[in-house]
């Protein structure tokens, strides 16, 4: 059968818009697959989590927030145990993992862009708006975290909002449901129910109140079973529901991030998802888009009081609302457009669907059906390596490989480490440098938990905690420990060091040792013909002869 001209007319920009977003995703594939070996060390801990081969859901980092995200867990996991096959050596392993992890990130990018391309008649401004604030995740201020959720949060959030706006209520109830489970964030779309003018009050409180309990129970039903000791609900890795919802929680954490907010730095996250955010925040507020703003505003609030630092620095958790900004966006920019004057006048608004916008259910359900299977099969796999009878000859926790050598996670694990310790170091200098030190104190954290023999990380983060001018950052005790640590590791020779065991001596309040390792940190450097270090150090050492910490240089 021959396509009419007509025909082809219509369909040549969907396949036109459809090349784009399959290019756009290839590229994504080659951006983002190294960063899961020689990136942040999150990135494999985290895709690798929920492998029989490699299980780590249980491990303390998880947190009782990660853990909740159980279907991208599961489903990494899965795609892990099925790309380490035994004895094909670890380089070839390393190689395949890297790709899969790339190609997972890809397949959710580009099944995003499927969808906007048959829902929406011109998407190709919200392609590449969202790609453009896609790249902000490759920014210093965010770094590299690229976590197994975050691609299948922002489709489901969106899908969410496209379904309400052509009110297919069940259909966007399915879509929250099923995202709510990768990123438990999703069920903020909830809200848009409320404005579903064609039901009735109860009708609509029934439904908001249905997907919560199901997102409560289905959650604690999959971590009891796999035996993961975490609250139902405790947003911000809080022990508790107090922890998580006092006053004490919500001011600090709104404090904290709304400071680095408007922190006077180029890498600033008021930048992030390439400014949209801002930009929808400020032109945004119109009663016709009342609904989607309330959920980007409960989306932003939810962050700044739950979100614990770095909190805004990891924009990646942004993601969800970039694609409903750049929607949005669009509206109010083909309206200007068509209102304009002369030959530029457009022809309506970026909001209006396509004919293919009926393809979405189908799609969507074959996505979610497709994703449970695996979901639901990965933690029938997991239950039952965990049941004592089966425990014995599990391959939970260990790997196999390499012609029959056993490999503990840990051993596996330094594989894919190599690096990373020296690739937190440089971030963390970086964000100290730009004066985020929340975010550079965590850096070097992680730095020592990669290499607990990082000079280079025992150093900084001693000195910060012993000289940082936030009494909440500030830790005497711990600061002495690290940096004894790196004294010994030097046997006591390098006189840099020493002057960072004494800020950390005066910090603990043990003045008379700062006075002493200061002493000794000044006839090392005399010694070594370093007259300049000792010179600069000796308003501290008068400090700390007067019984002051550090800090209080001015």
């Amino acid at each position: 059968m021959n396509l009419t001209e007509t025909q082809l007319k219509r369909w040549r920009p969907l396949l036109f818009e459809l090349f784009v977003a399959v290019s756009l995703a290839v590229a994504y594939f080659y951006m983002v697959r190294n960063f899961f070996a020689y990136g942040d060390p999150m990135s494999f801990n985290l895709f690798t989590a929920g492998s029989e081969k490699l299980f780590r859901l249980d491990q303390p980092f998880m947190g009782s927030s990660f853990n909740g995200r159980m279907s991208g867990l599961l489903l990494t996991g899965a795609l892990t145990d099925s790309s380490l096959i035994a004895n094909t050596g670890n380089a070839a392993q390393l190689h395949r993992l890297i790709n899969v992890f790339g190609l997972y990130h890809a397949s959710w990018l580009l099944l995003f862009f499927v969808c906007i391309v048959f829902a929406l008649r011109h998407s190709l401004f919200v392609i590449l708006g969202v790609f453009a604030g896609l790249i902000y995740n490759f920014s210093p201020t965010s770094g590299p975290y690229f976590y197994p959720w975050d691609g299948p949060a922002m489709l489901f959030f969106t899908l969410a909002a496209l379904f309400f706006e052509r009110r297919k209520l069940w259909m966007m109830a399915v879509a929250i449901c099923a995202g709510a489970f990768f990123k438990e964030t999703v069920l903020v779309c909830a809200l848009l129910i409320f404005f579903a003018d064609q039901w009735k009050w109860p009708k609509r409180a029934l439904l908001f109140g249905g997907l919560i309990a199901v997102y409560i129970v289905v959650k604690k039903f999959l971590l009891v079973h796999l035996n993961i000791i975490a609250p139902m609900f405790s947003p911000g890795d809080a022990l508790h529901l107090r922890g998580s919802f006092g006053p004490s929680t919500f001011i600090g954490n709104a404090v904290n991030n709304f400071r680095d907010l408007f922190s006077p730095t180029l890498n600033s996250v008021i930048f992030v998802n390439a400014g949209t955010l801002v930009a929808v925040l400020v032109l945004g507020w119109q009663k016709r888009f009342l609904p989607y703003m309330i959920v980007i505003a409960a989306f932003i609030g939810g962050l700044s009081l739950f979100s614990p630092r770095p909190g805004f620095h990891e924009v990646r958790a942004f993601m969800e609302v970039l694609p409903l900004s750049v929607i949005l966006l669009s509206v109010l920019w083909s309206e200007h457009v068509a209102a304009a004057p002369g030959p530029e006048a457009g022809t309506g608004s970026l909001w209006s669907v396509r004919p293919t916008f009926p393809l979405l259910s189908p799609i969507v359900i074959a996505v979610i059906a497709l994703t449970t299977s695996i979901v639901t099969l990965q933690f029938y796999v997991l239950f039952e390596d965990l049941q004592p009878a089966n425990q014995a000859h599990s391959p939970l926790g260990k790997y196999v490989y390499n012609g029959g050598k056993t490999a503990t996670l840990e051993t596996l694990s330094q594989l894919f480490q190599s690096g990373y310790a020296d690739t937190e170091l440089k971030l963390g200098i970086n964000a100290q440098l730009e004066h985020r030190d929340a975010e550079a104190e965590a850096r070097y954290e992680r730095a020592i938990e990669m290499d607990t023999n990082s000079i280079f990380a025992l150093n900084n983060l001693a000195t910060m905690l012993a000289t940082d001018s936030d009494a909440q950052l500030r830790d005497g005790s711990r600061a002495v420990n690290l940096a004894r640590h790196a004294c010994d590791l030097t046997q006591y020779h390098e006189p840099v060091l020493i002057y960072t065991l004494a800020a950390a001596y005066a910090e603990a309040g043990q003045f008379t040792d700062a006075v002493a390792a200061a002493a000794q940190a000044r006839s090392l450097a005399l010694e070594r013909g370093e007259p300049d270090l000792a010179s600069q150090n000796e308003p501290l050492v008068n400090l700390y002869k007067a019984g002051h910490p550090a800090h209080l240089q001015p």
